[in-house]
């Protein structure tokens, strides 16, 4: 009868490679994913890791409409995700989805591409702000998976968030609306200080980061003109 010891694949896979070349482990050869919708809180979650992790070696994840070559959400195209990589000098893994794709699937095919990457995997890096449920969600199913998950802007401060939007040679761009606030913000609109003045000031609920989904963002390196979120 087969011992069932729990073990993720994952880590099994790690554990092996460690037996049969211990001498390549003596490096620290381990690699963060972080997880890329083009978006400025992806843009914010890599640069507080990077300043933080200035060594790590990062690869860039982004999920996508398998119909649309659009990043759920967002609605950035594939190929404006791709130049936001190449300019930012990492490499980027593509997980195709079905379109309305359920969770189940979402997940299984993250776990397929997980195990595919050759080098082993430390962390998981999310944009998350400060919605507790969201953040709990990732750390149960992916920690089920046996990867750490890390939330490089877990309840920053928005005076110590904005300053890097406003003044680092990016410009942030609205990429998608929600259809109830669609009067009030318009895709294409520059997230600026205006703006987020202006979002504080409105009798609706709208978080001015767009945190509960209100809206969506898309970066553009002003430095070559390239897109990202």
């Amino acid at each position: 009868m087969p011992l069932n010891i729990g073990i993720q694949k994952s880590e099994f896979r790690i554990v092996l490679q460690k037996i049969l070349a211990p001498d390549f482990y003596l490096i620290s050869t381990d690699m963060d994913i972080l997880f890329w919708s083009g978006g400025k809180d992806a843009y914010l979650a890599y640069h507080f890791y990077r300043e933080s992790n200035p060594k790590a070696t990062i690869k860039l994840l982004t999920t996508y409409n398998e119909s649309t070559d659009l990043v759920p959400h967002q609605n950035i195209p594939l190929k404006d995700i791709k130049t936001q990589a190449n300019h930012l000098g990492l490499e980027l893994i593509t997980v195709p989805l079905p379109p309305d794709c359920p969770n189940d699937i979402y997940l299984k095919r993250l776990e397929e591409t997980f195990e595919n990457v050759d080098e082993p995997i430390d962390h998981l890096i999310f944009g998350d702000w400060y919605l507790e449920d969201i953040r709990k969600w990732r750390e149960k199913v992916f920690g089920d998976m046996g990867y750490d998950c890390l939330f490089p802007i877990w309840k920053k401060s928005i005076h110590d968030l904005l300053p890097i939007l406003l003044f680092k040679p990016v410009e942030i761009k609205i990429s998608a609306v929600k259809e109830e606030f669609q009067s009030l913000i318009r895709v294409g609109e520059t997230f600026d200080q205006s703006l987020i003045t202006q979002l504080q000031h409105l009798p609706e609920d709208i978080d001015p980061m767009g945190e509960k989904g209100e809206f969506h963002t898309q970066v553009i390196f002003k430095d070559l003109d390239e897109q990202v979120e």
